[in-house]
Protein backbone atom coordinates (compact mmCIF):
# COMPACT_ATOMS: atom_id res chain seq x y z
CA UNK A 1 0.00 0.00 0.00
CA UNK A 2 1.89 3.66 -1.00
CA UNK A 3 2.16 5.83 1.28
CA UNK A 4 -0.92 8.21 2.23
CA UNK A 5 -0.05 12.18 1.48
CA UNK A 6 -0.45 12.86 5.37
CA UNK A 7 2.44 10.41 6.04
CA UNK A 8 4.62 11.84 3.63
CA UNK A 9 3.88 15.04 5.31
CA UNK A 10 5.05 13.31 8.56
CA UNK A 11 8.43 11.50 7.36
CA UNK A 12 9.18 15.00 5.94
CA UNK A 13 8.40 17.01 9.50
CA UNK A 14 10.39 14.69 11.45
CA UNK A 15 14.31 15.23 11.67
CA UNK A 16 17.11 12.30 10.85
CA UNK A 17 16.89 11.95 14.96
CA UNK A 18 13.28 11.03 14.91
CA UNK A 19 12.14 14.32 16.60
CA UNK A 20 9.36 16.31 14.81
CA UNK A 21 10.57 20.04 13.25
CA UNK A 22 8.62 23.04 13.91
CA UNK A 23 5.09 23.91 15.54
CA UNK A 24 2.92 20.64 16.91
CA UNK A 25 -0.49 22.01 16.41
CA UNK A 26 0.68 23.16 12.53
CA UNK A 27 1.35 19.84 11.89
CA UNK A 28 -1.26 18.28 13.41
CA UNK A 29 -3.84 20.34 11.74
CA UNK A 30 -2.15 19.95 8.31
CA UNK A 31 -2.46 16.21 8.67
CA UNK A 32 -6.29 16.53 8.89
CA UNK A 33 -5.92 18.68 5.75
CA UNK A 34 -4.04 16.50 4.01
CA UNK A 35 -6.42 13.25 5.08
CA UNK A 36 -9.02 15.49 3.25
CA UNK A 37 -7.03 16.55 0.30
CA UNK A 38 -6.46 12.89 -0.48
CA UNK A 39 -10.05 12.08 -0.17
CA UNK A 40 -11.19 14.74 -2.49
CA UNK A 41 -8.22 13.74 -4.76
CA UNK A 42 -9.72 10.09 -4.86
CA UNK A 43 -13.25 11.31 -5.89
CA UNK A 44 -14.70 9.93 -2.18
CA UNK A 45 -15.45 13.46 -1.03
CA UNK A 46 -16.31 17.06 -2.70
CA UNK A 47 -17.78 20.79 -1.75
CA UNK A 48 -20.91 21.18 -2.24
CA UNK A 49 -22.31 24.60 -1.43
CA UNK A 50 -19.82 25.63 1.71
CA UNK A 51 -20.07 21.96 2.86
CA UNK A 52 -17.84 18.84 2.69
CA UNK A 53 -19.40 16.13 1.83
CA UNK A 54 -19.01 12.30 0.47
CA UNK A 55 -19.00 11.80 -3.08
CA UNK A 56 -20.69 8.39 -2.90
CA UNK A 57 -19.20 7.17 -6.67
CA UNK A 58 -15.97 5.64 -5.72
CA UNK A 59 -15.00 2.71 -3.56
CA UNK A 60 -14.10 2.80 0.20
CA UNK A 61 -10.64 3.54 0.53
CA UNK A 62 -8.22 0.85 1.25
CA UNK A 63 -5.87 2.68 4.19
CA UNK A 64 -8.39 2.44 7.95
CA UNK A 65 -7.35 6.21 8.22
CA UNK A 66 -8.79 7.15 5.24
CA UNK A 67 -12.04 4.93 5.77
CA UNK A 68 -12.50 5.75 8.78
CA UNK A 69 -12.35 9.87 7.77
CA UNK A 70 -14.72 9.16 5.17
CA UNK A 71 -17.77 7.34 6.97
CA UNK A 72 -17.46 10.26 9.32
CA UNK A 73 -17.45 13.07 7.00
CA UNK A 74 -20.58 11.09 5.55
CA UNK A 75 -22.84 11.05 8.32
CA UNK A 76 -22.85 14.82 8.33
CA UNK A 77 -21.68 17.37 5.70
CA UNK A 78 -19.49 19.95 7.77
CA UNK A 79 -17.70 23.13 6.91
CA UNK A 80 -14.01 22.22 5.97
CA UNK A 81 -12.22 24.11 8.59
CA UNK A 82 -14.05 21.75 10.92
CA UNK A 83 -13.45 18.61 9.31
CA UNK A 84 -9.32 19.37 9.44
CA UNK A 85 -9.86 20.07 13.12
CA UNK A 86 -11.69 16.75 13.61
CA UNK A 87 -8.82 14.78 10.98
CA UNK A 88 -6.42 16.11 12.87
CA UNK A 89 -7.44 14.84 16.00
CA UNK A 90 -5.26 11.66 16.94
CA UNK A 91 -3.91 11.35 13.87
CA UNK A 92 -0.48 11.69 14.30
CA UNK A 93 -0.10 8.95 16.72
CA UNK A 94 -2.02 6.31 14.54
CA UNK A 95 -0.11 7.67 11.17
CA UNK A 96 3.26 7.27 13.06
CA UNK A 97 2.01 3.44 14.10
CA UNK A 98 1.34 2.54 10.93
CA UNK A 99 4.62 3.58 9.32
CA UNK A 100 6.23 2.03 12.35
CA UNK A 101 3.89 -1.40 11.64
CA UNK A 102 5.19 -1.18 7.84
CA UNK A 103 8.76 -1.14 9.08
CA UNK A 104 9.11 2.78 7.93
CA UNK A 105 9.93 4.12 11.14
CA UNK A 106 11.12 2.77 14.46
CA UNK A 107 9.79 4.38 17.79
CA UNK A 108 12.45 4.87 20.71
CA UNK A 109 11.41 6.21 23.99
CA UNK A 110 14.14 8.79 25.26
CA UNK A 111 14.71 11.14 28.13
CA UNK A 112 13.77 15.09 26.36
CA UNK A 113 15.97 17.64 28.67
CA UNK A 114 16.91 14.68 30.64
CA UNK A 115 13.41 14.67 32.94
CA UNK A 116 10.81 14.18 30.34
CA UNK A 117 10.16 10.93 28.95
CA UNK A 118 9.60 11.56 24.89
CA UNK A 119 9.06 9.14 21.86
CA UNK A 120 11.17 9.68 18.71
CA UNK A 121 10.54 7.63 15.14
CA UNK A 122 14.06 7.18 13.49
CA UNK A 123 13.65 6.57 9.94
CA UNK A 124 14.77 2.51 8.61
CA UNK A 125 15.72 3.46 5.91
CA UNK A 126 16.32 7.15 4.80
CA UNK A 127 15.27 6.74 1.05
CA UNK A 128 11.20 7.34 1.31
CA UNK A 129 11.83 10.48 2.88
CA UNK A 130 15.13 11.03 0.68
CA UNK A 131 12.60 10.69 -2.64
CA UNK A 132 9.80 12.60 -0.63
CA UNK A 133 12.37 15.69 -0.51
CA UNK A 134 13.71 15.05 -4.19
CA UNK A 135 9.99 15.31 -5.62
CA UNK A 136 9.46 18.42 -4.07
CA UNK A 137 12.74 19.78 -4.85
CA UNK A 138 11.99 19.37 -8.34
CA UNK A 139 8.40 21.12 -8.41
CA UNK A 140 9.45 23.54 -6.14
CA UNK A 141 13.15 24.76 -6.73
CA UNK A 142 13.87 23.33 -10.37
CA UNK A 143 10.37 24.42 -11.77
CA UNK A 144 9.03 21.06 -12.91
CA UNK A 145 5.47 20.50 -13.33
CA UNK A 146 3.87 18.83 -10.09
CA UNK A 147 1.45 15.59 -10.22
CA UNK A 148 -1.71 15.39 -8.17
CA UNK A 149 0.12 14.16 -4.84
CA UNK A 150 3.25 16.08 -5.22
CA UNK A 151 1.05 19.29 -5.50
CA UNK A 152 -1.32 17.93 -2.62
CA UNK A 153 1.87 17.68 -0.60
CA UNK A 154 3.44 21.19 -1.33
CA UNK A 155 0.25 22.33 -0.50
CA UNK A 156 0.12 20.90 3.06
CA UNK A 157 3.82 21.55 3.79
CA UNK A 158 3.37 25.19 3.33
CA UNK A 159 0.64 25.38 5.39
CA UNK A 160 2.22 23.33 8.12
CA UNK A 161 4.76 25.61 7.67
CA UNK A 162 7.49 23.05 7.13
CA UNK A 163 9.33 24.70 4.05
CA UNK A 164 12.30 25.13 5.81
CA UNK A 165 12.47 22.04 6.70
CA UNK A 166 12.75 20.76 3.57
CA UNK A 167 14.33 23.84 2.12
CA UNK A 168 16.78 25.48 4.10
CA UNK A 169 19.68 27.07 2.28
CA UNK A 170 16.98 27.93 -0.99
CA UNK A 171 16.01 31.72 -0.86
CA UNK A 172 12.87 31.97 1.22
CA UNK A 173 10.78 34.06 -0.72
CA UNK A 174 11.39 32.13 -4.16
CA UNK A 175 10.07 28.85 -1.90
CA UNK A 176 7.27 31.17 -0.75
CA UNK A 177 6.14 32.00 -3.87
CA UNK A 178 6.38 28.89 -5.62
CA UNK A 179 4.63 27.11 -3.06
CA UNK A 180 2.17 30.06 -3.31
CA UNK A 181 1.91 28.93 -7.40
CA UNK A 182 1.39 25.23 -6.82
CA UNK A 183 -1.54 25.95 -4.11
CA UNK A 184 -3.42 28.51 -6.73
CA UNK A 185 -1.93 26.29 -9.76
CA UNK A 186 -4.61 23.92 -12.16
CA UNK A 187 -3.44 20.41 -11.80
CA UNK A 188 -6.63 18.68 -10.94
CA UNK A 189 -10.04 18.64 -12.04
CA UNK A 190 -11.81 21.49 -11.38
CA UNK A 191 -14.36 19.93 -9.00
CA UNK A 192 -11.36 18.80 -7.15
CA UNK A 193 -9.58 21.74 -7.26
CA UNK A 194 -12.03 23.68 -5.58
CA UNK A 195 -12.35 21.17 -2.93
CA UNK A 196 -8.36 20.90 -2.33
CA UNK A 197 -8.13 24.69 -2.24
CA UNK A 198 -10.95 24.63 0.48
CA UNK A 199 -8.70 22.12 2.31
CA UNK A 200 -5.68 23.96 1.93
CA UNK A 201 -7.59 27.36 2.78
CA UNK A 202 -9.38 25.22 5.77
CA UNK A 203 -6.10 24.02 7.08
CA UNK A 204 -4.17 27.28 7.02
CA UNK A 205 -7.60 28.99 8.91
CA UNK A 206 -7.67 25.96 11.52
CA UNK A 207 -3.36 26.48 12.12
CA UNK A 208 -3.95 30.46 12.96
CA UNK A 209 -6.98 29.12 15.43
CA UNK A 210 -4.72 26.53 16.94
CA UNK A 211 -2.11 29.00 17.23
CA UNK A 212 -4.13 32.16 19.01
CA UNK A 213 -5.86 29.73 20.93
CA UNK A 214 -2.12 28.57 22.14
CA UNK A 215 -1.24 32.12 23.09
CA UNK A 216 -4.48 33.24 24.46
CA UNK A 217 -4.05 30.36 27.08
CA UNK A 218 -0.02 30.70 27.73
Amino acid sequence: MALLIAQELLLVAYREDGTAHGKGTELDMALGGALLVELALSGNVELAEKDVVAAGQRPVPAHPELAAALTAIATKPRRPKSWVQRLAKGARRRLLDDLVARNVLTEEGYRRLGVLPARRYPAVDPGPRQAIEARLRAVVIDGADPDERTAALASMLAAAGLERRVFPRDDRKLVKRRLKEIAEGDWAAAAVRKAIRAAHAATMAAVSAANSAAASGS
